[in-house]
């Protein structure tokens, strides 16, 4: 059996970390130059010249960056979970939403959703509810920007704190204050810019003067340089515990899917060969029409084509990548241990969603990024993968009717509901069987303790997160009876305590996986692993904030060929 990248690298316990902020000083661009004090300004009417030509900078990048905003239209996806404090395990969970659906700037900024009915208020649903009720405008339309409309000298004063590096990123802190009177919603708090450009990375504070019956909660919205000179946001973490005993809560919103160009495996296709020194001929070509069994398989295919191609264009599914490679070798191990020679090669793909879901095609296993997200290890991963892959090897095929290729042409906000991928109850208790065989007869079978250990915490925890546990494609862990998948294998496991330094039973969210974007591909996260001190550190199934290595993006080389004669 081959030596996993997987367990080399993907699956350490890799916590989240905060840098140490660097002093650092105004000229020069290494790390290695002796600190120095920031730029002074001894108070909001006698700047230095240097700061104020900085601060002259930034208010016209951010106003630039208001207007480029408009030309995009992201998918985003808003998961909040409510919690009560708890002395020893930290912030317990009691309730979740979940929102997932795209951007829309221009004119109005509106959500569009993907889902029927989201867990998270949306903007145009927010009015006429009562005092109290959070919505989608304070996770993610009110952190994108300082201010949309009055972001100047006027409105604001800049008070510089430090040098200080955000991965490899050389930044400038300010403290942001309005001026008064203060507008309706002004930001308060501190941003950080880059030195080159002087453009906005993060934000970080809130918003004051909320109008009646509303608040404003605490923001952290990062961004990231997608493309050269382009600084877009990817990621905001919200939290508040002193609003009301009600309202405790931890969010994050993520957005990808900037790219408005087809990806690789789309542009091939518009790639055509007009002339050719030899004749063309089809690669396909047979001597004969296929079998009755072979053309039932080709159209499962081309469904199966179909589906994955839609949800691609849909930036829902990642691009293939290297994290498709990793569980594909898990897969064949299950396969070559259990010689299941007659089933075709099994592709792997990741839904870029944060609900735990995985679900077959025809030949395809599909698991979401929330999912491996939280998995504490590769013999949990392979429990997954070997229910999806008892799906395949008992025939429970994909529906042909998607090889019709009317069926896909439905918008984005429609094509979930247009999708119909669950299982039947007999079916999943006949995949649940046979991949608890698998399993047994697998290089995983010493190492199932852990498998059914993530069970008993899926099961305790289900109940009070039920949209991370709701599968917007395919089938859940659990359903709506809180009956666990593989339920078997919980019974050779320990006792859950949530308390015990020694039993990691699931992950934060966050943990494993690292999307880019720009395009939605994939990989997995390069973080060290920490020693757990406390229980609180544990956070299984939840939310906790991911500070993002920030790096600038090189303009590619524009490289030409030379013909000599």
């Amino acid at each position: 059996m081959s030596n996993l990248n997987f367990r080399r690298a993907a699956w350490l316990l890799p916590m989240l970390m905060l840098a140490t902020p660097i002093l650092l000083p105004l000229a020069g661009r290494t790390k290695a130059t002796k600190p120095t004090a920031p730029v002074a300004a001894a108070d909001d009417q006698r700047e230095s010249p240097e700061f104020s030509n900085i601060v002259r900078q930034i208010i016209i990048g951010e106003n630039r960056y208001n207007i480029r905003l408009m030309d995009f239209s992201p998918r985003i996806e808003t998961y909040v979970q409510h919690y009560q404090p708890d002395p020893e395990l930290g912030d317990v969970v009691k309730s979740d939403g979940l929102f997932l659906g795209r951007l829309k700037f221009g004119g109005r900024t509106h959500e569009i959703s993907f889902t029927a009915d989201p867990g998270v208020e949306t903007f145009s649903r927010r009015f006429g509810k009562p005092t109290g009720t959070l919505n989608l405008n304070y996770f993610a339309l009110e952190p994108l920007s300082v201010d949309f409309e009055n972001f100047d000298q006027r409105h604001y004063t800049f008070e510089p704190v430090r040098w200080e590096y955000l991965g490899d990123v050389r930044c400038l802190a300010i403290d942001v204050r309005p001026r008064a009177p203060a507008g309706e919603g002004a930001f308060q708090g501190r941003i950080w810019v880059e030195d080159h450009d002087y453009a906005i990375v993060r934000l970080n504070g809130t918003r004051v003067n909320p109008p009646p019956k509303r608040f404003f909660v605490h923001f952290d919205c990062w961004r990231e340089n997608l493309q050269p000179g382009v600084w877009l946001p990817v990621y905001i973490y919200s939290q508040e515990s002193d609003i009301g005993q009600d309202l405790r809560y931890k969010s994050e919103t993520r957005m990808w899917g900037y790219d408005l160009n087809p990806h690789p495996q789309q542009q091939e296709w518009t790639a055509i060969q007009v002339e050719a020194p030899a004749p063309v001929r089809d690669n396909s070509e047979q001597g004969a029409d296929l079998s009755p069994v072979e053309s039932q398989r080709r159209l499962s295919m081309e469904a199966e084509q179909n589906v994955l191609a839609r949800l691609e264009k849909a930036r829902l599914i990642a691009p293939s990548g290297p994290v498709d490679k990793v569980l594909e070798t898990v897969v064949n191990n299950l396969k070559l241990t259990n010689h299941l020679d007659s089933v075709p090669p099994i592709q792997c793909r990741v839904m870029l969603t944060s609900s735990l879901e995985s679900f077959s095609l025809a030949y395809t296993i599909i698991l979401s990024r929330g999912l491996i997200d939280v998995l504490p290890d590769e013999a949990s991963l392979a429990m997954i993968l070997s229910h999806e892959l008892a799906h395949i090897a008992l025939g429970h095929k994909l529906d042909t009717k998607y090889a019709f290729n009317d069926r896909m042409i439905v918008s984005d906000e429609q094509l979930m509901a247009s999708l119909d991928l669950v299982r039947s109850a007999h079916d999943e208790a006949e995949a649940d069987a046979k991949g608890i065989e698998f399993l047994q007869n697998s290089p995983y079978k010493d190492k199932l303790i852990s498998a059914g250990l993530f069970l008993r915490a899926a099961v305790d925890a289900a109940p009070n997160v039920p949209h991370m546990f709701g599968a917007h494609l395919g089938n859940g862990l659990t359903q709506p009876n809180q009956a666990i998948r593989m339920a078997a294998l919980m019974n050779a496991a320990p006792k859950l305590n949530p308390r015990s330094l020694d039993q990691i039973a699931a992950l934060p969210l966050g943990t494993r996986v690292q999307v880019n974007p720009w395009d939605g591909s994939i990989v997995f996260t390069d973080r060290k692993a920490v020693p757990i001190v406390a229980a609180t550190e544990k956070m299984p199934f939840r939310v906790a904030p991911v500070i993002p290595y920030l790096r600038t993006c090189a303009p590619k080389p524009n490289v030409e060929a030379s013909v000599r004669n």
